[in-house]
């Protein structure tokens, strides 16, 4: 029998667990591999949408920043009229971008769409630092809807990139490794305000200017490596109008070599080593005869080609993709099970979350907190144990239970928070004062930590509970959703605060956060099966009985379904092995 691969069959053999027996137990495998580029770029275009997001934060609560864009003659907020629309101005940017760019990805692929929304990004975060093009506050705020947009379009594609990449015995921790490094990004946000805002204590120069132009770079770097280390998606090769199993087969292979792992027809004489004597990682190239035994063309597909033929320009077969992808978003065998309850937890998380995130500063403002930038750092390091519990924990007891028990965690740390202001607004002793500063930051801490947990682990469930030809389209819905939740936020938190800069404010915001996350925890139970240490689902429809649809990938062929001869297979990887070798003779080792 000839055993024909797969892509999930490929990477699973790429990250060593289909050879774990022969060398060794999988956390000395794991432990023995250095960080690959192609993943460490996606986590550093991940750690910049933070930085670009949470960097308002902390002009916000900056008097020099006010002062400049709001006029403003004394430290008090109370004359921050349009903040609202300043800081809701890149959610709406991420609402368009994740909507539009969501569904582009399904039809132009994932890696475009990600370099174009990282530059738009970078872009306009420079922009909006320099004085000749942001000098007043109307023309920042078009320039951070601009960056929005680049931050939305980048989320779809970022986190599909990383669910396809991945085998399904690492999918949890590589998608949580992406995910984490929004802690890194804000992290260096805080970092660089604790550093740059002390230099002028008396906020008398643009500080905030240079702030923002630091908190770009990110997006730069990001881009740079996503073009030189992120292939293409070979899953989006199989989806496409017209099937390209040699792209496929190519990227996949082109993978194998990024990861450092040798692809060569001979396991016996051919071998690299990464560090550790046992870890001989060799593979046989993916060939363009396995994806056809495993992919073949779907009614599904034939009626989009259809359809597609009778369109005259790009833009109309771009525009009836994404219709199509749409129905199927919201049919029937998706929208209840599916769609519905990821829209709804991606709401309430990110109403909950980007309201909180954004004012943070000036809660702690408000509620006269000492030493603002080194409590806000303690509250971008909470995130550190967050990430730590997402990846030893989120393939052992499944996203569900995860994201139940993240978000109702969070929604107790805002509580205790809001009982902490309320109950400590009347005259303190400094003993009391310090007691309440403590708890403060411990709760604020506690939420920041448990929304990471959630955070990470709807990054994971979105990017699986949909199939592959709407995997994109689905995440860019689901964003698209939680940018109404941060929008919204932004308006209800703003019109709080302005109203009542004091602590009355504040508590009124925690408890209208802690509110929507107790909602949110109750739509993983409405979910569809927990997709944990499953292989992805490539159909639009997982075994359908509609005859449009049939299932057509297939793990792996019996003994009767087997009509293509072994030395028939391996003479067309002996080819496309000398093919691919000559592509990748010039290519320089790609670990770190």
């Amino acid at each position: 029998m000839v055993n024909y691969r797969n892509i999930d069959d490929f990477l699973s053999e790429l990250y060593l667990f289909k050879h774990r027996a022969q060398y060794g137990s999988r956390k000395r495998i794991l432990r023995s591999c250095k960080i690959p580029l192609p993943l460490l770029a996606l986590c550093i275009a991940n750690s910049s949408d933070a930085a670009e997001i949470l960097m308002l934060s902390y002009l916000l609560a900056d008097s020099r920043f006010r002062k400049d864009m709001f006029s403003e003659d004394d430290s008090s907020s109370s004359s921050m009229d349009g903040a609202e629309y300043l800081a809701s101005s890149i959610f709406l940017g991420m609402l368009i971008g994740g909507t539009v760019f969501g569904f582009l990805s399904d039809r132009i692929g994932r890696r475009p769409t990600l370099l174009l929304g990282l530059l738009t990004n970078a872009v306009a975060g420079m922009c909006s630092s320099l004085p000749i093009f942001a000098p007043s506050f109307v023309q920042l705020t078009i320039w951070r809807f601009i960056a929005g947009v680049g931050v939305g379009s980048t989320v779809p594609p970022l986190f599909t990139l990383a669910s396809e990449w991945s085998s399904k015995e690492v999918r949890g921790v590589f998608v949580t490794a992406v995910a984490s490094f929004w802690m890194v990004g804000s992290i260096f946000v805080s970092s660089l305000a604790w550093c740059l805002f002390r230099l002028d204590r008396n906020h008398e120069l643009p500080i905030w200017r240079v702030f923002a132009a630091t908190c770009s770079l990110p997006s730069f770097l990001g881009a740079w490596m996503v073009y030189n280390y992120v292939p293409e998606s070979p899953r989006f090769y199989l989806a496409a109008e017209k099937r390209d199993f040699d792209s496929a087969a190519k990227a996949c292979n082109h993978m194998a070599m990024l990861l450092n792992v040798r692809v060569t027809l001979d396991h016996e004489k051919e071998f690299t080593l990464l560090g550790a004597a046992f870890d001989h990682r060799v593979v046989h190239p993916l060939t363009k005869d396995e994806l056809l035994s495993n992919y073949q063309e779907n009614g599904a597909n034939q009626i989009m080609s259809e359809n597609n033929a009778h369109s005259t320009t790009k833009l109309n077969r771009a525009i009836k993709s994404s219709i199509v992808s749409l129905r199927k978003l919201y049919s029937a065998q998706l929208f209840p099970r599916t769609t519905l309850p990821l829209q709804l937890i991606w709401f309430c998380l990110s109403f909950a979350t980007y309201g909180i995130t954004t004012w943070i500063n000036t809660l702690f403002v408000a509620i006269k907190l000492q030493d603002l930038y080194f409590n806000s750092f303690l509250f971008a390091l909470a995130t550190l144990p967050g990430n730590i519990v997402s990846m030893i924990f989120s393939d052992r007891y499944g996203r569900k239970t995860m994201l139940i028990g993240s978000l109702i965690g969070a929604a107790c740390g805002l509580g205790i928070f809001a009982i902490t202001i309320f109950a400590g607004s009347r005259e303190q002793n400094d003993e009391q004062s310090s007691t309440r500063t403590l708890l403060v930051v411990l709760c604020a801490c506690a939420f920041q930590a448990f929304g990471t947990i959630a955070w990470n682990t709807i990054d994971i469930l979105t990017a699986e509970m949909f199939p592959t030809n709407v995997r994109s389209a689905g995440m860019g819905v689901c964003t698209a959703t939680g940018r109404f939740g941060g929008i919204l936020s932004q308006c209800v938190n703003a019109k709080l605060i302005v109203d009542d800069t004091g602590e009355g404010a504040a508590w009124r915001v925690l408890v209208v956060a802690s509110i929507s996350l107790l909602f949110g925890a109750g739509m993983p139970l409405v979910l569809d099966r927990d997709m944990t240490m499953e292989e992805l689902k490539d159909d639009a429809i997982e075994d359908s009985t509609d005859p449009c649809c049939p299932r057509s990938h297939k793990d792996h062929l019996s003994d009767e379904e087997s009509d293509i001869p072994r030395l028939q297979l391996q003479s067309s990887r002996s080819l496309e092995y000398q093919s691919f070798q000559q592509e990748v003779e010039s290519n320089q080792p790609f670990l770190l």
